[in-house]
């Protein structure tokens, strides 16, 4: 899916007004671009699958014939758009598909992995009371300092940590959810299934972010990894703001698309 993109991104940062397509193919090829097309093609053709080891920097500098410099350019490239995967001593490896998910109407992480036909599972972190700090007191319309209900998990998809969940309840419901068994059941069902409290919209803001030291050991990711971070607020039927959290998605196994109309 990347070839077309490395031609278009050749073709914008090189064309200059007037250059007919032509003689920009005429152009040399710079060294890191034909590295990385090689392995672009490796892995478009299934030579290459996800999880398997690419070829070690030896094997294509003698191959291509190029510095170090240039080789770990290329997979350097690979591992910024997601495609590669770089391990500290054990080599570069072809990243998983990132999971990709709709904007379109207001669901959990488990009915998000489900649709895909992922299994998800959960690892509880964190259930305790809490003051609600101004962000959190306004998010769920309290006053600063109210006592809530906060809950930390690592949210699982086919064994592998894909998000760090910091939710916010106010108390009254937030007690409830705490007995509950939260590596299994997720907070939306059980508001709704348990507790008959229908949700109705969630207000959604995403923002770039880095994992923190926490953040990153508990998804084994390594520390400043880009993130997503999704700040959402989830109001019952009733407009009452009853769950804010704050969702950290790792940025190399998400991604999300949505349909805009004019």
């Amino acid at each position: 899916a990347e070839r077309p993109i490395v031609v278009t991104m050749l073709q914008m940062t090189t064309r200059r007004a007037g250059e007919s397509h032509a003689s920009l193919l005429e152009r040399p090829v710079p060294l890191h671009f034909r590295v990385r097309e090689h392995l672009i093609q490796l892995m478009s053709s299934g030579a290459l699958t996800p999880g398997d080891q690419v070829p070690t920097e030896q094997e294509l500098m003698d191959r291509f014939k190029v510095s170090r410099t240039t080789v770990r350019r290329a997979l350097q490239d690979l591992v910024t758009v997601g495609a590669v995967r770089r391990h500290p001593g054990r080599g570069s490896f072809v990243a998983e598909p990132r999971i990709e998910q709709e904007l379109r109407r207001l669901t959990g992480f488990v009915e998000d992995m489900e649709a895909l036909e992922l299994t998800p599972t959960a690892k509880v972190i964190k259930v305790a009371s809490a003051s609600a700090n101004l962000e959190v007191a306004q998010q769920l319309r309290l006053p600063a300092g109210t006592r809530v209900v906060h809950i930390q998990r690592v949210r699982i998809a086919n064994g592998e940590p894909i998000s760090f969940d910091d939710t916010y309840l106010p108390t009254d419901i937030g007690e409830q959810i705490a007995q509950e068994n939260l590596v299994v059941d997720p907070i939306f069902m059980l508001l709704e299934r348990k507790y008959g409290i229908q949700l109705s919209e969630a207000e959604y803001r995403i923002e770039a972010s880095t994992a923190n030291v926490a953040i990153a050991r508990h998804l084994g990711v390594r520390t400043g990894t880009p993130m997503f971070l999704i700040k959402r607020t989830t109001c019952a039927l009733d407009g009452r703001p009853i769950d804010y959290e704050r969702l950290y998605y790792r940025g190399d196994r998400v991604c999300y698309r949505m349909r805009l109309q004019r």
